[in-house]
């Protein structure tokens, strides 16, 4: 990645020696912010193709994205290792609650989450924690402040699977992955893998 700075940095420089117009700089800006996006970005966010999404994350230098991967497919313990190096508050947060989620530390994960700002992220693990609880007033209640319809339908799946109908929570997430994109992909998919390995 280094090395594209240094190329951007290299042709701005000899732009300004030959005297080239400034909207030939803008164009070069332009094109280096395209390549930024197409490396860090697209994949997480547009990427249709799981397999690659999940290449990507894995040798990702971003520690949330790393955190993504190790979460889902790698080591727990590399996992929390990875969540130390993850600056931002909100998603060191957020990524915390993930972990002790699958963890099935639900304590913790309330206690954190009642320090967080309300979100879709907040709302969908506290919903998912008060169903695995049997709270089912908490779980309306923070299932009614979700507006994204891919959380709403993993929360349905979620209470299938709870109920023992499997396979119709896996006809939830089938009919989700030929929509998604990014990571709600690679989730979906991780989900529907995990779901079939106990079917």
């Amino acid at each position: 990645m280094i090395w594209a700075f240094i190329i951007l940095f290299l042709a701005a420089f000899t732009m300004g020696l030959i005297g080239a117009p400034s909207w030939g700089l803008f164009i070069l800006m332009f094109l280096f912010l395209a390549y930024l996006f197409r490396f860090y970005y697209y994949h997480v966010l547009f990427g249709k193709n799981a397999e690659k999404i999940k290449h990507y994350v894995s040798k990702s230098k971003i520690p949330h994205y790393r955190f993504i991967y190790q979460l889902l497919y790698g080591n727990e313990a590399e996992a929390e290792k990875t969540l130390n190096r993850i600056k931002q508050k909100t998603a060191k947060n957020q990524a915390n609650v993930m972990l002790l989620t699958k963890q099935e530390k639900y304590k913790e994960a309330k206690e954190l989450l009642s320090k967080m700002k309300d979100n879709k992220v907040k709302f969908y693990y506290g919903a998912v924690i008060s169903l695995h609880e049997g709270n089912q007033h908490a779980y309306n209640s923070y299932k009614e402040q979700i507006k994204d319809n891919v959380y709403l339908s993993w929360l349905k799946a979620e209470e299938y699977v709870l109920e023992g109908n499997t396979n119709e929570a896996i006809e939830i997430v089938d009919k989700q992955i030929k929509h998604l994109r990014g990571l709600k992909l690679l989730s979906a998919v991780h989900y529907r893998d995990s779901m079939t390995q106990d079917v």
